[in-house]
């Protein structure tokens, strides 16, 4: 395929509009279609997995000379009999690729360099070696709804394999073609369970496995079960045992790296929805990660969902095995309905990036660019620069201009403000050669709006297609000026990056500007974001909209100003700390002081209750709210899951001197199990089978205090001033259920 783009290409916004046809360098310049899976076979092989259209599956061997590239004064470090050099173009560094026989060969001289701390760049994964040197991806010429996809999902006795009562109990398996079953120890035993879900692995033959701490918890429990039973968990394509190391591996979010089990089943990706919705939810809106509270949170629970308390596994095991089944499978129907809305991004992006499925979907999204950026550089034949050391630059622009509460309040947003500052003013890494950065970028952007055209008006099926293409785009999109500030970048260049970001900076301060000039008063700005409230003669949707497009006619040509969401009120307590009520009546909440599902039922409960409150009230309103809760506590009137706490039992519980009254109310559960418990008034706490009506009251009083204190920045003098102090009092848990009266006594007395 011809590639439109040359050394020397003015970037986008300099004169020049980016070439067109970038397929070579989104895609490699050999695509092969329909591969499923790139397994290492040999010395110098792999064994391609391709999926015909037909759905039957074919297997060929490919093969290709392992490699590496370093700088031409670092070849000494190689032996000579066990490599083939080939000088590449250009004055960056690293201006030599090594070809080597066999993957043998490559290891040797990769540890040669490393011992010599020498500069050098390889991959180790051979499957990502591969698929960069042939200019290949997976996937390619297929769609999401091709792939075969598999959802498991477990029910144990323990949440600890090794544990003396541990077993698996049930299995539940859907997939994408309409298969759901339910696989039981009851028939046979549990080695026998294990077997068959072996061998329905084997006969299904999916290209994909998925489930819900699949990686942290699923599989290992059941590779360890299988290991004490003599059973082998083989589920690769060629019967290979699944292969997993403890704690090794990690997977990105954001800025953050998790750890995580490290799970490879031969010819298949394990995709684990878990480690997904935290990748899917970068803006930190979901309370939990847990599979009911995000499908909740989602809106996607069916009516008719089976829930269970993880508490009463082994008592339904027993008493009601339909019933636990029933809910064994909901969990993996979960699954799959929520592996088919967050996980086709990463699909799609496995068609543009040279690395597994599996790779592509814990990896961060620095390390995807560079890839791609890589294989055009070494299929080119071209030279690698060396990552610059990294230096502090300026961040995003962010302020809390005022705290308290607002009604009719507006966000706008520019969008995508730091790849159109980088189009717009032309901010690309100098080492950038072959200038590849910025039309690749305005071309992903070119192809989302696209995308985002035909998602408009397509059908049910194609939307879901245009949907996980543009998502797929827009999180590479995003990831181009975070590559700039990456430390491990080959291309990175922290000049640009300040670039962006000063430039950034200034355009939304001219939003600020021209918002406060007519009128607005803003509440807080975060980077590309405001929250304001808009001039009393701007009333409604249509003039809202109307007018932040008036006010985004301060940008320069190509950066455009959106209205991103209207609310009925907004609660901002502290930067980056605030609740939004919506013109429907949701409440979103943004913070993790205000979001931790560690607090008790009756807080979160009490804390949503008092946001809406003050909203549409005043912070009389929530005094009274408050003291309505102060009377359910004195008067024994909560339940005791309003109050309780879920702990996991491990092995810290029974050895930890801080969990001492966490072991004492365990004493005789198991490690790997749950329990709720709650605090008595010794302070100590017990389980909530034995509860008694004996909470330590003063102890979920001082709770609510504490939670209370949230809006103490609303009354002067905070949390010590006499606003607050006689709002929100600390009372005491009188076992009397006490009369206004009394309440009275205790706030002015």
């Amino acid at each position: 395929m011809s590639v439109a783009i040359a050394p020397g290409v003015a970037p986008h916004g300099q004169g020049q509009a980016p070439p067109r046809d970038l397929d070579a360098f989104l895609y490699g310049h050999d695509p092969l279609p329909r591969v499923v899976a790139v397994e290492p076979a040999g010395g110098n092989s792999v064994t391609l997995y391709r999926r015909d259209a037909d759905r039957s599956l074919q297997t060929e061997t490919a093969t290709f000379s392992p490699w590496l590239v370093v700088a031409e004064d670092q070849l000494a470090v190689l032996p000579e009999r066990e490599r083939e050099v080939h000088p590449l173009l250009g004055a960056a560094p690293m201006n030599r690729l090594v070809l080597f026989p066999h993957r043998g060969a490559h290891a040797r001289a990769v540890a040669a360099l490393r011992a010599a701390e020498a500069p050098h760049f390889s991959y180790t994964s051979a499957v990502s070696q591969y698929l960069t040197i042939s200019g290949r991806t997976l996937f390619h010429g297929m769609r999401f709804e091709e792939l075969h996809r598999v959802q498991l999902d477990v029910e144990t006795t323990s949440l600890h394999p090794g544990a003396p009562e541990a077993a698996v109990l049930l299995v539940a398996i859907t997939d994408n073609r309409g298969v759901e079953e339910v696989h039981s120890a009851h028939v046979g035993g549990e080695a026998a369970l294990l077997r068959r879900l072996t061998a329905r692995v084997a006969e299904l033959d999916p290209d994909v496995i998925e489930g819900h701490n699949l990686v942290d918890f699923d599989i290992p429990y059941l590779v360890k079960r299988g290991q004490a039973l003599g059973v082998p968990i083989t589920w690769g394509r060629e019967g290979q045992p699944v292969w997993l190391q403890e704690r090794e591996g990690r997977y990105k979010v954001g800025a953050r790296i998790l750890p995580s089990m490290r799970v490879h089943v031969h010819g298949r990706h394990v995709v684990d929805t878990f480690q997904q919705i935290q990748r899917y939810d970068s803006q930190g809106k979901l309370e939990s990660y847990a599979l009911k509270p995000v499908m909740e949170s989602l809106e996607l629970v069916r009516p008719d969902r089976e829930f269970v308390d993880r508490t009463q596994i082994s008592e339904l095991w027993r008493a009601d095995p339909h019933r636990l089944a029933r809910y064994c499978l909901d969990d993996a129907r979960d699954v799959r309905g929520l592996a088919d809305l967050i996980t086709p991004t990463e699909f799609y992006q496995a068609q543009i990036v040279p690395r597994s499925y599996q790779d592509v979907a814990t990896g961060g999204t620095g390390e995807k660019i560079n890839a791609v950026l890589v294989r055009a550089y070494v299929t080119r034949r071209e030279a690698l620069p060396l990552p610059q050391p990294s230096r502090p630059y300026p961040g995003g622009y962010s302020e809390l201009r005022a705290a308290g509460v607002f009604r009719r309040v507006v966000k706008c947003d520019v969008e995508s403000l730091y790849p159109a500052v980088m189009q717009r003013f032309g901010y690309k890494p100098q080492s950038d050669r072959l200038d590849i950065f910025l039309p690749l970028l305005a071309e992903l952007t070119q192809r989302r709006l696209a995308a985002k055209r035909r998602l408009r008006r397509g059908t049910a099926a194609e939307r879901a297609y245009w949907n996980g293409l543009s998502s797929s785009y827009k999180v590479l999109i995003n990831s181009f000026y975070g590559y700039l500030g990456y430390a491990r970048a080959l291309f990175n260049d922290f000049d640009a990056a300040e670039q962006v970001t000063t430039t950034g900076q200034r355009l939304i301060k001219e939003v600020l500007a021209a918002l406060e000039a007519r009128g607005s008063e803003i509440i807080e700005v975060d980077t590309d974001g405001v929250y304001f409230v808009p001039p009393p003669d701007v009333e409604g949707e249509a003039q809202e909209l109307a007018f932040v497009e008036a006010i985004g006619k301060v940008l320069p040509a190509g950066i455009n100003l959106a209205h991103d969401g209207r609310f009925a009120g907004m609660v901002s307590l502290k930067q980056k700390t605030y609740f939004l009520l919506t013109y429907d009546g949701r409440l979103l909440a943004t913070g993790s002081s205000l979001r931790s599902r560690r607090d008790e039922l009756y807080l979160r409960e009490f804390l949503q209750e008092a946001a809406v409150t003050l909203i549409q009230g005043t912070l009389e309103d929530v005094s009274r709210l408050y003291l309505a809760a102060v009377k359910r506590i004195q008067s024994g009137a909560l339940n005791v899951v309003e109050f309780a706490r879920r702990e996991s039992i491990t092995h810290k519980t029974h050895s930890s001197p801080g969990l001492r009254r966490l072991a004492a109310a365990a004493k005789g559960i198991p490690v790997g199990q749950q329990v709720l418990v709650y605090q008595r008034p010794d302070g100590s706490l017990a389980l909530t089978s034995e509860y008694a009506g004996d909470e330590d009251r003063d102890y979920l009083l001082r709770r609510l205090h504490d939670m209370a204190g949230r809006f103490a920045g609303l009354c002067p003098g905070g949390a010590k001033g006499d606003m607050f102090k006689r709002l929100f009092p600390l009372l005491t848990g009188s076992r009397e259920p006490p009369t206004e009266h009394h309440v009275q006594l205790s706030l002015f007395g």
